[in-house]
């Protein structure tokens, strides 16, 4: 197992981070491709509770909030933009309705509809669309993913550490057994530690010390309640991981939770800490 997983970084790390670096279609392809095995993983899950989810018009749904914001503008400036996003969420909500209205049924489909929902407008919109527009910002979009990536990472690292030799109370047994409050304090201070020295190396002229520590502080506590969130559904589901498509890390569900909100807030921070000048 320790080989898999050592391997499969060795293999997988440059090559994200290289398409991060690139940008453009590269970039654009590497996170349409994620998003689309979180929706498919998800699916599987949800189909433990409603049998009825067919994985592909959600994934194609799902790919289509990343190419809404590859090929539109930041969504806060012009109305037009807008328009396009909130008729794009409209016709994701007919869908589930009206996918669940088709079969005229009753019996369980309210749930079917709210699992359809939960899955496209997580997986799509909250992470895979905000990830997109948080690589465009500017000269720094590539900084700030990494920067993102880099605070999460060694966030749960600190935390694992630090929760595995001293953790004594647990965070949420039942959720998340291995989760500890002393470990979950360390991740915090690992990760606001981390945005500081990132932020002093590559965003110096661009972001405070203030700025830097907020966003690591609200990075680091985001991303275990992307985790939690995740962990959630699989417990009350009874699996441990959401796939096996990456040897000795489980699926892409697994790898990206902790993203899943912390990448928009990251994106909105600093839109609208530029807006008001505080950057």
């Amino acid at each position: 197992m320790f080989w898999r997983r050592t391997l499969s970084v060795v293999v997988l790390v440059p090559l994200v981070l290289l398409l991060i670096y690139l940008g453009q279609w590269l970039y654009l392809l590497l996170v349409s491709a994620a998003v689309l095995m979180m929706q498919v993983e998800y699916c599987r899950l949800s189909q433990h509770l409603s049998e009825k989810i067919n994985p592909v018009i959600p994934s194609i749904l799902t790919v289509g909030f990343c190419l809404c914001a590859f090929f539109l503008d930041s969504p806060i400036e012009p109305d037009k933009i807008s328009m396009v996003m909130f008729s794009y969420i409209l016709i994701v909500f007919i869908y589930a309705f009206a996918s669940s209205i088709y079969r005229g049924e009753v019996a369980g489909e309210l749930l079917t509809v709210t699992l359809k929902l939960t899955g496209i407008l997580t997986i799509g919109w909250v992470f895979g669309y905000h990830c997109i527009l948080l690589r465009k910002i500017d000269d720094i979009g590539m900084h700030l993913i990494f920067l993102l990536i880099g605070t999460i990472w060694c966030s749960d690292t600190g935390a694992y550490l630090i929760g595995r030799a001293v953790g004594k109370h647990k965070l949420s047994s039942q959720i998340s057994p291995r989760k500890t409050v002393e470990g979950t304090i360390a991740g915090v201070a690992v990760g606001t530690i981390t945005s500081i020295v990132f932020s002093l190396i590559f965003l110096n002229e661009i972001l405070s010390l203030l700025n830097a520590a907020i966003i690591g502080l609200l990075l680091s506590v985001l991303g275990p309640l992307g985790d939690l969130s995740v962990s959630l559904m699989k417990r009350t589901i009874g699996v441990k991981d959401s796939g096996d498509v990456i040897p000795g890390h489980g699926g892409f569900l697994d790898r990206c939770d902790s993203l899943i909100f912390s990448a928009p807030v990251l994106y909105y921070y600093i839109e609208f800490a530029g807006f008001f000048n505080f950057i």
